[in-house]
């Protein structure tokens, strides 16, 4: 009998073993340190990159545990205030993140992840991260930076929130060159968004934010039942593919 409960204990601890090998989630780095607007941006992109399969680890000013880089598999830039981001990050965190993307990492940036994803962030006179090509400026440059457009995406044409991001400024040559392709257009046909590769990594990147929740939307006067985070798990699906 003893043998009995001893070969059903150490078969119970195989099984436990074996489903968590199965189920491990892969882990996603977000940034939720000052730059982050916190709870909104920093929440949505949370729950997006959650219902994408992945389990989250938020990293905040200060942060130096590097080795957490050799288990992730995706850093994600919420939107906020980019400038702010990048003095919080210090540059040492920030190349800690572009070697991460570089040696195979996905990164996903939404508005102010993605001004700083090119080499300059904005018109500001500052170094982003550089993972992309091209250049940035805010697409709403006069009245309220919050809107809804109409956007034209490979996954059909919808509306999508907007707060004061960017459109991007880069050629078909330069997207080409790093395999990159437009991923979403403004109405007035500027470029929303790309995705690129850099190194081994890939990234995607927009100016609006896809990942905002019904009651986000809502706060600032707009109804949208149908939701857009379906696009912003295409962007984290396409920075983690293979």
């Amino acid at each position: 009998m003893k043998t009995f409960f001893r070969s059903v204990s150490v078969a119970s601890l195989l099984i436990l073993s074996c489903s968590e090998v199965v189920f491990a989630k892969p882990l996603a780095l977000i940034w939720s340190g000052p730059g982050a607007c916190n709870p909104g941006c920093v929440s949505s992109a949370v729950a997006v990159a959650r219902k994408a399969g992945f389990s989250v680890q938020k990293i905040k000013k200060g942060f130096t545990d590097y080795s957490v880089f050799k288990d992730a598999k995706l850093w994600i830039h919420p939107g906020g205030k980019s400038t702010i981001g990048a003095d919080a990050m210090g540059p040492e965190l920030m190349e800690q993140v572009r070697e991460f993307i570089y040696n195979g990492g996905g990164y996903v940036g939404f508005c102010a992840g993605a001004f700083i994803s090119t080499r300059d962030i904005g018109t500001a006179h500052q170094p982003g991260y550089g993972i992309v090509p091209g250049t940035t400026e805010v697409y709403i440059k006069q009245g309220s930076e919050h809107a809804m457009p109409f956007m034209t995406t490979p996954l059909g044409n919808f509306k999508m929130y907007y707060a004061g991001g960017p459109l991007f400024n880069v050629s078909e040559a330069d997207l080409k060159a790093v395999d990159g392709e437009v991923l979403a257009r403004y109405p007035d046909g500027s470029i929303a968004g790309i995705t690129a590769h850099y190194g081994k990594g890939k990234v995607a990147v927009i100016g609006t934010h896809p990942e905002a929740g019904f009651a986000w939307k809502l706060a600032h006067g707009f109804v949208d039942f149908k939701g857009t985070r379906f696009f912003a798990q295409h962007m984290i699906e396409y920075a983690t593919s293979p």
